[in-house]
């Protein structure tokens, strides 16, 4: 039913402008083809070739259609210099006759196949950047680097969850039986040490010329669509307010990169940097999901994101400065981290190059994701509609996003790795002026 909706939308709306290039497939399928290979996804060249047979017979139609609409013009100029000089008109008034019926026909072949199309190029992934490394699935991801010192403790670290409640910092169960797995109530210090990530998280990017945005945590179908990864988001993650075209937003970077749908921006403005900090709302439905007591996966969770609209030509500069942002960020809280080049077969739909960078959790005594960086190139650009222009030409923009700051995975790493003998926490420096001047967590006063 999802898919029906979302064929029906981008029809009304912007035929043709589907996330991968049709013209890249006109012209040269065989890259695409190799592209979907490399994805080890080979079941879907055949839609490359279903595009070309459809965009074939498409191009047919529009022109037996235009022949027909220019045949029905000269006929009513015939019946009417007829009709002027006398003459019999009845043979003309028989042809114009079935000739709205044959265009209404070749209407609806013509509606039959740009719904097919579209479908079609919406299975389609990405172009992947040449230097995404060839690999099935996670497994197969490659580590780029480390960074840090990995700290063995003399003793037995407590799990987060069960120590934020011997400290009085979160109630679990409130959160379960109020809203429902997944969900929980910070506490005192805790939600002190989420707020302080976030406004760290903001000083962070603006400080390093990012403009802040507060955005709208709820987007109609058609917005959210040209954001997320597919028709499976929706069914897997994404919340639907009932009754509403409206879906809460999983990421800031939803809401960020259709800032500008359906505009031009200028080249002078670019590259356009810009962040925000709002919750963010996941089913989590499928082989990760909500299933433990805890900060490290949730139904909603706090985040400050990064996005940037920029040129081709820079496009994946700008994703290395991005990725090393947040490395930097990481690297000032003296968490160790290694990072991840994610490979062909593990890689999104909508990237075309991602990074993640993996926080080392002692407890569980090894390095786990907490923030993405990737470029979509032109894939959500061309959906959501967004270009740039420089008075010679326009094109469509580049799109990069990155993780600058899940809270609730780094409230995990920081408990695990700022932990104590006596159950107490320090806080990271950079974070203690936004403590209040507090050095430590400790068990929370009644």
């Amino acid at each position: 039913m999802l898919q029906n909706i979302i064929i029906k939308i981008y029809k009304r709306t912007m035929i043709y402008s589907g996330m991968i290039d049709i013209k890249l497939i006109r012209e040269n399928p065989d890259l695409v083809k190799h592209n979907i290979v490399k994805r080890f996804q080979a079941e879907k060249t055949r839609l490359v070739d279903e595009v070309i047979e459809y965009d074939k017979e498409l191009k047919r139609i529009k022109s037996e259609s235009d022949t027909l609409r220019h045949r029905r013009n000269i006929i009513s100029e015939e019946i009417n210099k007829a009709k002027k000089e006398k003459k019999d008109v009845s043979a003309l008034l028989k042809e114009v006759k079935n000739i709205p019926e044959k265009i209404k026909q070749h209407e609806d072949t013509i509606n039959h196949l740009e719904e097919k199309i579209k479908k079609n190029l919406l299975a389609i992934p990405n172009i992947l950047h040449e230097s995404v490394p060839s690999g099935k699935d996670g497994t197969e991801n490659v580590e780029l680097r480390k960074w840090g010192t990995i700290h063995k403790k003399d003793f037995e670290i407590i799990n987060h969850a069960e120590l934020l409640e011997r400290l009085g910092m979160a109630d679990f169960d409130a959160g379960r039986s109020n809203a429902g797995q997944g969900f929980n109530y910070l506490l005192g210090d805790m939600a002190l040490l989420d707020n302080a990530l976030q406004r760290y998280g903001v000083d962070f990017l603006v400080s390093r010329g990012f403009k802040l945005v507060i955005p709208p945590i709820m987007l109609n179908f058609e917005t959210l669509s040209g954001a997320v990864n597919g028709i499976q988001d929706f069914q897997d993650i994404v919340y639907k307010v009932e009754d509403e075209d409206l879906y809460l937003i999983g990421t800031a970077e939803h809401s960020l990169v259709s800032l500008y749908k359906g505009r031009t921006l200028s080249k002078k403005d670019l590259p356009m940097r810009l962040c925000a900090v709002t919750p963010c709302f996941r089913k989590e439905i499928g082989a990760h999901g909500v299933d433990t007591k805890g900060l490290f996966r949730m139904h909603q969770f706090n985040k400050v994101e990064q996005v940037v609209y920029c040129t081709p030509e820079e496009s994946f500069e700008l994703l290395e400065k991005l990725q090393r942002i947040t490395e930097e960020f990481f690297e000032s809280l003296e968490i160790p981290y290694r990072v991840i080049e994610i490979c062909s077969g593990d890689l999104s739909a909508k990237f075309a190059k991602q990074y993640d960078i993996e926080a080392w959790f002692p407890r569980q005594d090894k390095y786990a994701e907490v923030t993405s960086a990737g470029s979509c190139t032109d894939y959500q650009a061309r959906h959501l509609n967004i270009r740039y222009t420089d008075d010679k030409e326009t094109r469509y923009l580049h799109i990069l996003n990155n993780t600058m700051v899940a809270t609730s995975r780094a409230m995990v790493t920081i408990i695990e790795n700022y932990q104590n003998a006596d159950g107490s926490i320090t806080i990271p420096t950079v974070l203690q002026k936004y403590m209040h001047g507090k050095k430590k967590i400790e068990k929370m006063k009644n």
